[in-house]
C-alpha cells in the first residue's frame, strides 16, 4: 500500500496536480504563480499524443515477432511477466488481472500454442495481496485461455526479482534459452535483468504504445486526450525503474 501511494505520488498526474494545489496555497509568493504555470503547461503537454509517442517510443526498441517464425527461435520455453492486479472484481468473485497482465498473458497463450513450448509465469504481490498476481495469471491462461502453466514463480516484488526468481527455476530444468512476454515498453529493462542472470533471451514484446509505420503528423496529435496522458505516465514510471535500478548498481 505505501509503495503504490508513494508512486502515485511521484508520478503525473497527481504530482502535478499537488504543485498547483501548492501554488494555489501560497498564491501571494513571487513564485507560486511560475509553478501553477508550469504544472499547467506540463499536465497539457503529457496529455499530448505527440508528446507521449516522443517519450514512449525509446522504449519500444524491439519488434514485433512474426507469428510464422515463432516455432524457429530456438527457445526452449516462454516466461510472461506480472503488471498488476484487477482487485475485488465483482464479476469475477475475487480477484482478477488487471488490463496491462492480461495483454501479456494473451500475447503469452498465442505463443504457447504456436510453439507448445512450456509455459512460465512470473508475478508476486507488491501489496502483499494473496493470491500473488503469478497465481491469478496462471488460472487465466488454464481456465480461460486452454493454456498449459508448466510452472509459476510468485514470490518476485520487481522485475529485477522477477529475473532472479525466475532463473533459478529455469536453471533447475536446465532451460537457458527463453521467449521474454512482456509489455513492448517494459520489455528492454526486463532482458537486461534476465541477461545478467545467465539467460539467453528473445524479447516478445505486445501492446505496443507506438506507431510502427510513420505516418506524418495529423491533428489528432495535437489534441489532448486521457489516452495520451496515461502513456505518459506508463513512459515516465518506466524511465524512473530504469533510473533505479541504474542508481542501486552504482
Amino acid at each position: 500500500m505505501l509503495y503504490a501511494l508513494t508512486k502515485s505520488l511521484v508520478l503525473p498526474p497527481v504530482s502535478l496536480l499537488l504543485c498547483l494545489l501548492l501554488a494555489l496555497i501560497a498564491w501571494r509568493r513571487p513564485w507560486a504563480r511560475g509553478l501553477a504555470g508550469s504544472a499547467i503547461v506540463l499536465l497539457l503537454a503529457l496529455s499530448l499524443p505527440i508528446v507521449s509517442h516522443s517519450l514512449m517510443a525509446p522504449l519500444e526498441p524491439y519488434p514485433a515477432l512474426l507469428p510464422n517464425g515463432l516455432s524457429d527461435t530456438g527457445a526452449q520455453a516462454i516466461v510472461v511477466l506480472a503488471a498488476g492486479r484487477y482487485t475485488d472484481a465483482p464479476e469475477y468473485g475475487g480477484d482478477s488481472i488487471g488490463p496491462i497482465s492480461l495483454q501479456r498473458v494473451r500475447y503469452a497463450a498465442f505463443v504457447q500454442r504456436r510453439t507448445g513450448l512450456p509455459l512460465i509465469v512470473s508475478g508476486g504481490s507488491p501489496a502483499h495481496q494473496s493470491p500473488p498476481i503469478g497465481r491469478l495469471m496462471a488460472r487465466v491462461l488454464q481456465d480461460e485461455l486452454q493454456a498449459p502453466v508448466a510452472g509459476v514463480e510468485d514470490q518476485s516484488l520487481n522485475t529485477r526479482e522477477n529475473a532472479a526468481f525466475t532463473a533459478r527455476l529455469l536453471h533447475r530444468r536446465q532451460l537457458n534459452r527463453i521467449l521474454l512476454v512482456s509489455s513492448a515498453w517494459h520489455l528492454p529493462r526486463a532482458v537486461r535483468e534476465f541477461e545478467r542472470q545467465g539467460i539467453e533471451v528473445i524479447p516478445a514484446p505486445t501492446a505496443f504504445e507506438t506507431r510502427r509505420h510513420e505516418q506524418g503528423l495529423m491533428a489528432e496529435d495535437f489534441l489532448p486526450g486521457a489516452r495520451s496522458l496515461m502513456r505518459s505516465y506508463l513512459a515516465i514510471h518506466e524511465y524512473l525503474g530504469r533510473l533505479w535500478y541504474w542508481l542501486k548498481a552504482s
